[in-house]
Formats: structure tokens, sequence, C-alpha cells
């Protein structure tokens, strides 16, 4: 089961940064990449089947640069209008990945995106996520979580596992 959530949640990243951001992630991270701090965090809570939140964490030198191809040039440099754009990018992995796991069927309610100016605190403040993936995005990089809530039961009675 991880690993399918794993590859769901692998999936719906990569896409969501190259579709929507025009930014092409790497799986293999550069030593630069490895070592390029995670600076600025966003969450987006759900409700539904099962519960939980999915995080986005990145580098902050790929805000701009994802801003800038998500709003145009100009907008990109402003930095309310970039973590808007993180924001957006966090709710539309968490809006793709979560009928993958869960089925077409599944209805989930998102919460709005809340931006963290602390990354390793959103990080901590679960324990285990059920699903993790990382990539180098530029010279920065990028980690997504997927956290449930609760019972794990009801996840996996949703999502037959």
């Amino acid at each position: 089961m991880p690993s399918t959530m794993v590859q769901s949640l692998s999936r719906a990243t990569t896409a969501t940064f190259e579709e929507l951001a025009l930014l092409f992630p790497e799986h293999q991270l550069t030593d630069e990449q490895t070592a390029a701090p995670l600076g600025l965090a966003v969450s987006v809570d759900f409700r539904g089947p099962f519960n939980g939140r999915l995080v986005l964490e990145v580098s902050t030198s790929i805000l701009p640069l994802a801003a800038s191809n998500m709003l145009g040039e100009h907008e990109g440099k402003q930095p309310q209008l970039q973590r808007d754009a993180l924001g957006e990018l966090a709710n539309v992995i968490c809006g793709n990945v979560l009928p993958a796991i869960a089925g077409q069927e599944a209805v989930f309610h998102l919460s709005a995106p809340k931006v963290h100016e602390d990354a390793t605190a959103v990080s901590r403040e679960h324990d285990a996520a059920q699903a993790r993936t990382e990539f180098g995005v530029e010279d920065g990089r990028a980690r997504v979580a997927l956290y449930v809530f609760g019972d794990a039961e009801a996840m996996l009675a949703v999502t037959g596992a």
C-alpha cells in the first residue's frame, strides 16, 4: 500500500510541477539540490472518506521561477504572489492525488492552503507520513508528504487494501 501511495503522490506532484509551473522535477537530486534548505511550506487539509493533510515544502530559490511561470514575469517577483503560487501547487497536487488513492467516486473537501514560514516545524508536526516524495527543481528541491489522521482503517477500507 505505501508503495502505491508514494507512486501516486510522485506522479501527481511531477505532473503538477510540469503542467502548472512549467518546471521539470529531477528524481535524482544533485549534491547542490540535496544541500538546498527547505525554507517555506504550505499545507492543505482535507476531509472525506479519510482525513489528513498534504504538505509541500520547497527551497525558496525556486519560488520566483515557479510564480513567474504560473503568473507572468512581473507578478512572479512579488513575495505574496509567490506564496499564493506555492499554495496553488499544493492544492492541485492534493486534488489530484486523493482520487488516485481513493478512487474517482470519492469526495473530498479541501481547505484553503496555509503557508508556514518554518518548513521544519510543519513537517515535525506529525511523526510519520503515509507517503513522501522528494525531487530536485532547478538549484533547489521540493518535498511533498501526505498524512492521514486518525484511524488508518477508514483509509484502508476506501482504498481496498
